[in-house]
């Protein structure tokens, strides 16, 4: 008798939260493993304070780089306060993409290169918006059972899918110590 009266609430409330959570890929595992990543090369803005304005900002590198004739690859962000430690008001970021070694271009944007180097890498495929808070809780539990904690900077690349059907992939490498 109870499920009768349940049922209704949640097929219209519960079942639809669950579909879209699964979609953008709140149920994928996120991988994880030590590997040499990099060199990369990167177009970017800086950005001063709050994180959640990244998205914004990159947005802005985009439309720089497109007017400038320069094909954006993946989108990256480079994170060098941690947000455990750092004031909402003082953390500092990059936020840009990935373009080819030797480009150039103009003001407001940079250029800035990354050698290759040995990093812990999380690997997730979900939604821009889900795949951050999945793979720093991942990365977080593993750093902590070990005795450590995140270590900055850390370098966030988002390959998007190109399809609105599919979630891109988010790669987020914590130095290794």
């Amino acid at each position: 008798m109870i499920f009768k009266r349940l049922a209704p609430f949640l097929l219209a409330f519960v079942l639809p939260l669950v579909l879209v959570y699964a979609w953008w890929g709140g149920f994928n595992p996120v991988s994880m493993g030590t590997e040499t990543r990099g060199p990369y090369t990167y177009a970017y803005l800086e950005q001063t304070g709050d994180y959640s304005k990244l998205p914004n900002r990159q947005n802005e590198v985009r439309m720089s780089l497109e007017a400038q004739g320069v094909a954006p690859g993946h989108g990256i962000t480079v994170l060098y306060s941690n947000p455990d430690v750092v004031e909402v008001n003082a953390r500092r970021a990059r936020a840009g993409y990935l373009v080819p070694e030797g480009s150039v271009v103009h003001e407001p944007l940079h250029v800035d290169s990354i050698p290759a180097r040995r990093v812990l890498a999380a690997r997730v495929q979900a939604g821009a918006l889900l795949a951050p808070s999945r793979v720093y809780s991942v990365l977080d539990r593993h750093l902590q059972a070990s005795g450590q904690g995140i270590r900055m900077p850390t370098v966030e690349i988002f390959e998007a899918s190109g399809s609105p059907f599919r979630m891109g992939w988010l790669t987020v490498e914590v130095p290794e110590q």
